[in-house]
This record gives C-alpha cells, sequence and structure tokens, in this order.
C-alpha cells in the first residue's frame, strides 16, 4: 500500500491521491519529524560540475544565449525531479552588449595616438562607429555641466572615506563563527562600482547633454578594475553616450591630457537587440498539492549576472529541490515554490513584478529562503592587488525575528561547520536584508536569506577559480535544513509579530 500512495503522490494532486488511499483502506501517514540526511545532499563533485559548466558560459545576462543554455538546463533539471513548472512570465528588454574579452578589439581609448589601457565598458552607455569618436577631453566638475557637448567627459571615483558612512559599517550580528575575521576589499569594490549610477548619478549628467563620449576612472588597482560591470541599472534607458572605464594607473594619465586639454579618440562597439528572457518558476508538489490547504514555502534567486557566482543561486536552489524530492510527495508537508528572476542586471531592474501578477499562488506562500552567490573564495591583497587569500568569502545568513528560525539557523551553520559566517537578525538592528531574501520580511512570513561579502564580484572577470565546491556543499546542508525547518514545522511556532519594515542600504537592495 506504501507503493501505491507513492506513485500515485507523483502524478496527481494531493486531494486526489487522498481519495485513492481512503478508497483502498489506508490514508496518508501523519507528520513526523524527520532526520537530516547528509547522503541526500547534492555532493561537492556534482555542484563542482554544475558550476564548472557555468562558468563555461561565461556571463549570463538575461535573455542573452549563455543565460539561456543555464535556464534551460535548470528547467530540465527541475522537471526531472518532479517539479509542475509554471507558465513562463516574459520579462523582455532591450539588450545592450558588447565583447567581454579586451582582445575582441570591440572597446579601446588612444589619448595623442598613444593606447591607454582600458579596464572594460559602460554598460548600457552608447556605441560609436568602427572608428571611434575623436574629441577634447574634459573632466567633470559640476558647475561645468552645461560645457559637456562635444566633449569625452572625464568622471573620477572618489574612495571610500576613512571614515565610511553607516551602511559601511559592519553590523552586529546574533552569531558568528569563531574564524570570521576582518573582511577583505568587499566595501571599497562595492562603493566604486555603484558609484557611477547610484551615487553620482552620472548617467543622468550625461543624458541629453551631447557629450561625445566618457571614461570613468575607478581608485582601483589594474587587477582589481578589471572587467567591473556597470551596477545597478536604475534607468531602462541607455544612456545614450558611449562610455569606457579605467583603472588608476591609466586614470592618471587620462586626468593628466585632460587637465592639458587634449584629444582622445574612443571606440566602444555595441549591438542592441530586443531580449526575451523569462520567469523559471515551478512547483514541488507536498500532500496538500492541488487542494485548499496547500501551503507553499518559497525559494527565489536571480538568474542573471555577469560572472559564476553573481549569480549561481538557481544551482543552488536546483539542489535543494534534488534533496527534498528524494521524498514522496506525502512526505512533504508543504509545497515549494520555485521563482527565479531573469532581471537582477537589465536596465530598470525588476520592471516585471512576478508576485503582482500572480496573486493566486502568493496567497498560499507562508515562508520563503533568498539563495544568492555560494561557494565563493575570498579575493584580496596588498596595495590593490586581487588575488585569493586562500579564505573562504564570509557567509551571511539573515532571518527573521522569531527565537525558532534564529535557533535552527545557529544549530544548521554548527551542523555543517560553515567557516565564517554570520547571522544577523536585521528586526534586532542588526543590519538590513540584504538580496532577494528581504522578499519575506516585506510580506511578513518566517523567512531567511543568505548572501555574502563581495570582494571580486562585480566583474565579469572570475571564473571558476573562485569557486569553492565544499565550502558550497556546506552552505547547502544549511540551506536544506533551514528549508526542512519551513516545510514541517507549525506556522504558528515561526510567526513573526509583524510585517517588517526592510531598511534600505543603497545598492544592496535587490527586491522591488
Amino acid at each position: 500500500m506504501e507503493n501505491l500512495g507513492s506513485g500515485l503522490a507523483r502524478l496527481v494532486p494531493g486531494a486526489v491521491v487522498a481519495a485513492l488511499l481512503l478508497a483502498v483502506g489506508c490514508s496518508p501517514p501523519p507528520h513526523r519529524e524527520r532526520e537530516f540526511n547528509a547522503g541526500w545532499v547534492v555532493s561537492a563533485n556534482v555542484l563542482q560540475r554544475w558550476n564548472e559548466e557555468k562558468a563555461r558560459l561565461g556571463s549570463t545576462f538575461g535573455g542573452s544565449p549563455a543565460w539561456r543554455s543555464h535556464v534551460q538546463f535548470v528547467e530540465r533539471e527541475l522537471r526531472d525531479r518532479g517539479v509542475r513548472l509554471l507558465p513562463r512570465l516574459p520579462a523582455p528588454y532591450d539588450r545592450w552588449h558588447t565583447s567581454d574579452d579586451p582582445a575582441s578589439d570591440r572597446w579601446s581609448l588612444t589619448i595623442d595616438g598613444k593606447p591607454v589601457p582600458v579596464a572594460g565598458y559602460w554598460a548600457y552607455s552608447g556605441s560609436t562607429a568602427a572608428d571611434g569618436v575623436t574629441a577634447p577631453l574634459l573632466l567633470y566638475d559640476a558647475d561645468r555641466a552645461g560645457e559637456l557637448a562635444g566633449r569625452i567627459v572625464v568622471f573620477s571615483v572618489p574612495s571610500l572615506p576613512e571614515s565610511p558612512p553607516a551602511i559601511f559599517v559592519p553590523p552586529p550580528a546574533e552569531f558568528v563563527t569563531a574564524d570570521v575575521g576582518a573582511t577583505g576589499i568587499a566595501s571599497q569594490q562595492w562603493y566604486q562600482v555603484n558609484y557611477p549610477t547610484r551615487f553620482g548619478r552620472w548617467d543622468s549628467v550625461l543624458r541629453g547633454s551631447g557629450a561625445a563620449g566618457a571614461i570613468v576612472v575607478y581608485d582601483l588597482s589594474p587587477e582589481r578594475a578589471r572587467g567591473l560591470y556597470t551596477f545597478p541599472l536604475l534607468d531602462a534607458r541607455p544612456v545614450g553616450v558611449p562610455g569606457l572605464h579605467v583603472d588608476r594607473d591609466a586614470g592618471a594619465m587620462v586626468k593628466a591630457a585632460a587637465a592639458q586639454g587634449s584629444k582622445a579618440t574612443l571606440r566602444l562597439l555595441a549591438e542592441t537587440a530586443r531580449a526575451e528572457p523569462w520567469f523559471l518558476t515551478g512547483i514541488l508538489p507536498g500532500r496538500d498539492f492541488g487542494t485548499p490547504k496547500d501551503e507553499l514555502v518559497m525559494l527565489v534567486t536571480h538568474t542573471d549576472g555577469p560572472n559564476l557566482s553573481q549569480e549561481n543561486g538557481a544551482l543552488t536552489v536546483l539542489a535543494i529541490v534534488d534533496y527534498f524530492a528524494k521524498l514522496t510527495q506525502l512526505e512533504r508537508r508543504r509545497s515549494i515554490l520555485v521563482v527565479l528572476d531573469p532581471q537582477h542586471y537589465s536596465p530598470g531592474r525588476h520592471l516585471v513584478d512576478w508576485y503582482a501578477e500572480n496573486p493566486q499562488i502568493m496567497e498560499r506562500v507562508v515562508a520563503s529562503i533568498g539563495v544568492e552567490h555560494f561557494g565563493q573564495r575570498e579575493f584580496g591583497g596588498a596595495n590593490g592587488a586581487l588575488q585569493l587569500t586562500g579564505r573562504p568569502e564570509k557567509t551571511l545568513i539573515f532571518a527573521q525575528d522569531n527565537a525558532r528560525l534564529v535557533e535552527a539557523a545557529v544549530e544548521a551553520i554548527r551542523a555543517e561547520a560553515v567557516p565564517r559566517t554570520e547571522l544577523r537578525v536585521p528586526a534586532r538592528r542588526q543590519g538590513p536584508w540584504v538580496g532577494l531574501g528581504e522578499i519575506g520580511p516585506k510580506l511578513g512570513l518566517p523567512a531567511y536569506g543568505t548572501s555574502t561579502d563581495m570582494s571580486a564580484y562585480w566583474s565579469t572577470a572570475p571564473g571558476i577559480e573562485s569557486f569553492d565546491a565544499d565550502l558550497a556543499r556546506r552552505q547547502l546542508g544549511v540551506l536544506v535544513r533551514l528549508t526542512e525547518t519551513l516545510l514541517t514545522e507549525n506556522l504558528a511556532t515561526l510567526a513573526v509579530s509583524t510585517r517588517a519594515t526592510v531598511p534600505a542600504e543603497p545598492g544592496r537592495s535587490e527586491a522591488r
């Protein structure tokens, strides 16, 4: 009789299963707490293989060929594990793109006929003809905003102050492992790469100015500036002015030339085409699937980014589903909802709201976990160098303010021995929610979120060398344990008192 129930559960909704089981003289098994089964968790070898394939694809910007290959792989694997895929919700946009390879000769800068090293391009800036644009250089100053027409404007990103703003001061944590130690270079690089569009709003300065081009000088070494990808793209419109990025060494030459009124030739060959990414969503059915009693635990991440682990969250969601797919449908007290968002790096960001478009599904969501940035190795180095430090990047776990949720998170971190980990409870004045994990608190749900420090992950440069499969396997073990908590425990035990007011942290908020 157990085999009959198991087979039916994989084929038909929960209500039909229950009716058929009753008809043959048995009833669904009662809920019972389960032992964590380490042997069911995807191995480090499998995680390595999945991430190697993603790294081989390169940047996975929404709707690009690499993105489609990555998402179609995840889609097939989810379907093979019994996930009922929901209708695709398109998130179309006009995709601007060029090559990420400096050797492609798609972007360059010369001053007085001499080549200047270029770290990368300003995404969604603009494009030039094959021979580029030649114009006088002009150091940007707000007082000269009316003089930009016909010039190549040079912007200089300031360094993070020694006494940084409050959002850059590490907050207290509820629980930390003994080996957390000092953070690396994450804040400096995050501040730098976010400055042009978030703090300086230089895209707004250029738009409609008549400028011939733009150069952004970062206060970063050549290694740390290489491949920086413009983030965030808050405006859905291209800037309309072609722009390039240079490091501080090349930037010194550029600024000196601008001070002398020299001319430069800037080349940036880019294309724009309509992209058609989609939300990949589905449900792994629980025992009440298809009935009014069905409850959903949501796993959410994004699928697009400039490098391997910005973002490999979809692979982690797949690995979580893999674990719970080994149970029969009747053994899953709640269903699992998968939401994979393709809009993290698209211009305008999150212009399509899947949650608002699917109220009949969201009203059944009772808990959530935001999943991001797995298995990252730390980068650092003296005097601005960029090299692997030999340490894992710091893991951040966020939890709603509920005693059982916090207790379960501490237990999971200890059980999996995840190194360099902080558990934060934002409602206890331990900083803001970071990443897509904030959706749960905004809805007033029991929720977790995961993220990490970001020492080198705002760039197209990091590849498989940046991934630590053993670290990812330990982090995955934590998430499986936390998902089990949300799937099995009584909602009254996990309840949070009110809908959270999520503190704003410019640049780190991912949800709408």
